[in-house]
């Protein structure tokens, strides 16, 4: 599982796009922050049975989107492209903090509020002029980042067991003087080359192709002028939702599911909340007797605890975004009344009531048509297999195609020309992605003549095809092919007069001529570099490459397919390398160590990971490939 993602990451784009995942979800500890899902509540990713819902990854993803627009502007175009590496970090990330709550809960690891309580008034980000901790910095963070106190300690609280279980192990990991120098001698080494480009596609062709030869190259290549194998086949799509038309729920179900998820038919009770927060009882109390008194809780906040109006304003809440310690009696009291001090990880609270919004229910009778819908969705899933035995039980009675989209009310598309490389003649617009699907193509052909398949889940829905038609593999005439084989001898004639050039020029490179006057008696031009260190590049060859330019002694040929273009390269000098300073080669060291701690991580990860049942629901998602 977590290999499929660290292959996903591969591209340039994907890499830019984790990068800007990992950047937004850390807080100022490197906590991911996280809001909880509301909605749609099906889960995507499952470690055992711990879950990750459908909402909470597509929140996430709105404020990847969100940070996107912030960094680069409205005008950025986020493409499918984009989207999909986006979402593949988050569910990456996701999958990974998942994997570290089932391991730590398998060791038995927990983290205590008296060093939640310490860690964050320690940050410096949390600190007053005077070196004291502000709760209203700590609050001015969180409600830019739309966290609640609760849910910002349990990130926290994640964050340090990843660094018990992950970081810890992984920052062990010892670099030898010997190695940290000899990284340093070898990113300080700098070499200017010289080079010269063959490119296939630049080659001139001074002759036309002989009928011989076009004769010659249809029977070499006559795989290449087979016209395939053409299918034409009808088929019909039941979607869930074609499913679900036929299915009416009873009363009883509707009720049962009401009373079962009666908070989605609730609007809970929001209460206006004011609250300072002090490191002392004592201080707590003086306060608390002050607004009891009858002074003004702002006034007070501000004098007594350094907050103002923003900080102090908690706005309007629900009782699951106060603190536990707190939620009870808060939510408990009337409008007006003070409450505390209150004990929480935070400190000592005192809070007072300014407004009270009461909640509201929808009855069942206005929430029974989407009860309904919800109930034909789910029950849609389970009726599709019963569904697609009875159209098989069907289809084995000799039912038509026609008879089954009849009954099923779902239309007949039709397909004219199918190839097994997915394209045909004619294609319904709105399945044209589903005839490229594997499931489709196997089955389209599967089948003789007049047969009707079984039924065969897809992407799209559940499909039921016939094959109508069948026009066999064929050789094509050889006028029909002559411009592609004509084609197809340009590509190979310009490619040989290529290897010829380079041929040449690697052999007298070897025998001791200058790539100067190779280059001056090829009519090649001549190109030189710079001073470039290894981690540096020229014509966008890889990384790889270039170490292995450096490996090669001065005045050594290297032959460089760069993307279909000949590149060869000689070194042609080194620059005086300096002696490496302490402080260049513990750069060094550090740098080998974070790529050796990074591979370590991702392997502890992994490793945690093979222990448990884990599941990713790619279609839900939409990764599914």
């Amino acid at each position: 599982m977590m290999k499929k993602f660290r292959r996903m990451q591969e591209t340039w784009l994907s890499k830019f796009i984790l990068i800007l995942t990992a950047v937004s979800f850390m807080s100022l500890f490197g906590v991911s922050g996280y809001m909880g899902s509301v909605g749609k509540n099906r889960p995507v990713i499952k470690v055992d049975n711990y879950e990750v819902l459908q909402s909470d990854i597509s929140q996430r993803l709105d404020q990847q989107m969100q940070l996107a627009r912030g960094l680069f502007g409205d005008n950025l175009e986020i493409n499918d492209n984009i989207r999909n590496a986006m979402l593949q970090g988050i569910v990456q990330k996701a999958l990974s903090d998942t994997i570290i709550r089932r391991t730590a809960d398998d060791l038995n690891v927990s983290i205590s509020d008296n060093l939640v309580r310490q860690i964050v008034y320690s940050q410096a980000e949390f600190l007053n002029a005077d070196g004291k901790f502000d709760i209203q910095k700590l609050r001015r963070v969180l409600t830019a980042n739309g966290w609640t106190e609760k849910r910002y300690i349990d990130s926290l609280k994640l964050d340090v067991i990843k660094q018990h279980l992950v970081q810890n192990p992984a920052n062990h990991i010892n670099v030898p003087k010997v190695l940290a120098d000899f990284a340093a001698k070898a990113e300080k080494q700098k070499r200017t080359f010289k080079y010269v480009k063959i490119a296939p596609e630049k080659m001139v062709i001074d002759r036309k192709m002989s009928q011989d030869e076009v004769e010659q190259y249809y029977d070499d290549f006559n795989a290449e002028f087979i016209a395939p194998e053409e299918r034409d086949v009808s088929f019909l799509i039941l979607s869930t939702d074609d499913i679900a038309a036929q299915i009416q729920p009873s009363d009883e179900d509707i009720e049962a599911y009401y009373q079962e998820n009666i908070a989605q038919f609730e609007t809970p009770e929001t209460r206006k909340v004011m609250q300072m927060v002090f490191d002392s009882q004592e201080a707590a109390d003086k306060a608390a007797a002050e607004v009891k008194a009858g002074k003004d809780f702002y006034a007070v906040a501000k004098d007594m605890a350094q907050q103002d109006k923003a900080a102090t304003d908690l706005g309007y809440v629900s009782q699951d975004m106060l603190i536990a310690d707190m939620s009870e009696a808060v939510f408990d009291a009337k409008t007006g009344a003070v409450i505390g001090p209150v004990r929480s990880e935070m400190g000592w609270h005192i809070m007072k009531v300014a407004d009270i919004k009461a909640g509201s229910k929808t009855d069942m009778a206005h929430a029974k048509a989407k009860i309904a819908a919800t109930l034909k969705k789910d029950k849609a899933y389970d009726a599709a297999y019963e569904i697609s035995a009875n159209i098989e039980d069907k289809i084995g009675a000799g039912a038509s195609l026609n008879d089954i989209a009849k009954e099923m009310n779902v239309t007949v598309y039709d397909v004219k020309g199918l190839t097994e490389d997915g394209k045909a003649k004619t294609t319904p617009k709105a399945h044209a992605s589903l005839l490229k699907s594997n499931e489709f193509i196997d089955t389209a052909f599967s089948y003789n003549v007049d047969e009707v398949s079984q039924v065969v889940e897809s992407d799209d829905g559940f499909l039921v095809l016939k094959v109508n038609k069948i026009a066999e593999a064929h050789p094509k005439e050889i006028a029909e092919v002559k411009g592609d084989i004509e084609a197809l001898w340009e590509v190979n004639e310009r490619n040989a007069i290529a290897q010829e050039i380079v041929n040449d020029v690697m052999h007298d490179l070897e025998t001791g001529d200058s790539i100067d006057s190779i280059a001056a008696r090829n009519k090649l031009q001549l190109h030189k570099t710079g001073a470039l260190t290894r981690s540096q590049n020229f014509e966008g060859i890889s990384p790889s490459v270039m170490l292995e330019l450096f490996q090669e002694a001065s005045g050594t040929p290297k032959l460089i397919n760069n993307d279909g273009v000949q590149i060869i390269a000689v070194a042609t000098d080194s620059t005086k390398q300096d002696a490496v300073t302490a402080e260049e080669a513990e750069a060094a060291a550090k740098r080998v160590r974070m790529d050796l701690t990074a591979d370590y991580a991702s392997q502890l990860i992994e490793d945690f990971g093979s222990d448990y049942d884990v599941r990713v629901k790619y279609r839900l998602l939409g990764l599914a490939d």
